[in-house]
């Protein structure tokens, strides 16, 4: 009987198609908030977009998953998962109040990439007014200001929408708005590339508290499953990358 010279051509073929396959990573779409949050995130920077992304480069190279971040206005994010046109939603909080209730009602969270800091910003002369005394809020575009809600919803508050946090800031500098909502370490980072931090305080007296960022997804919940198991074995990083972005 004549030997079957074929077989391990054939089993060398298979075994590059096999590898050829492996090598097509999926690329998957995270749709990000389209502002300026450093050192959180920023995502239409070109290198270093923030600690969110830190993290989730980290967990590429562990996972195999190819990320891609494309920046979208805020209130169009949550459209953007639903319509299939992005993977994820980065950041996401169950507590977020949303245009789109069908969508929350469907959505896996992955656990906190961070727990963030919200506060109220305000001039130096208001650290220590009392709430009574506080009329108006600036807030970016599509941003829930969850310790405020219930101030908001007893309509003591006159609450303004801006562009971006560093168009929230500008108010409270110029004095025409009370306070801004906006998460400290973003404020600090934020007024230092014009020296203005000293002007401003973080107003303790004022609701604040901790907020938690989180990924969101309707049809990947293996791969929130696989980040989730990546944050629980891996917190040594994650507080490593918390001090490199002074978080």
């Amino acid at each position: 009987m004549m030997p079957n010279t074929k077989c391990p051509w054939m089993l060398l073929f298979l075994f590059w198609i096999g590898c050829s396959h492996a090598s097509k990573q999926e690329t998957l779409i995270v749709g990000c908030q389209d502002i300026d949050y450093y050192p959180h995130y920023n995502f239409n920077l070109a290198d270093d977009k923030g600690y969110a992304w830190a993290v989730l480069e980290a967990f590429s190279k562990q996972s195999g998953h190819q990320f891609e971040y494309r920046a979208y206005p805020i209130k169009r994010l949550q459209r953007e998962l639903a319509d299939g046109n992005i993977a994820f939603v980065y950041p996401d909080n169950a507590g977020w109040q949303s245009l789109h209730q069908k969508i929350d009602y469907h959505k896996l969270l992955s656990e906190p990439l961070i727990t963030a800091s919200s506060g109220t910003i305000v001039l130096e002369k208001r650290e220590f007014n009392p709430i009574e005394k506080f009329s108006s809020l600036a807030v970016p575009h599509g941003f829930t200001p969850e310790h405020w809600l219930e101030v908001i919803a007893q309509k003591r508050l006159h609450l303004l929408e801006v562009d971006t946090p560093i168009a929230a800031l500008n108010l409270v500098l110029k004095d025409r708005v009370d306070g801004a909502d906006i998460e400290s370490h973003v404020a600090r980072h934020l007024l230092a590339q014009s020296g203005q931090q000293s002007k401003v305080r973080l107003a303790k007296s004022l609701p604040h508290g901790p907020v938690t960022f989180h990924l969101s997804t309707i049809k990947r919940r293996d791969v929130i499953e696989q980040l989730n198991a990546f944050i629980a074995s891996n917190q040594a990083l994650m507080t490593q990358l918390r001090a490199e972005y002074q978080l």
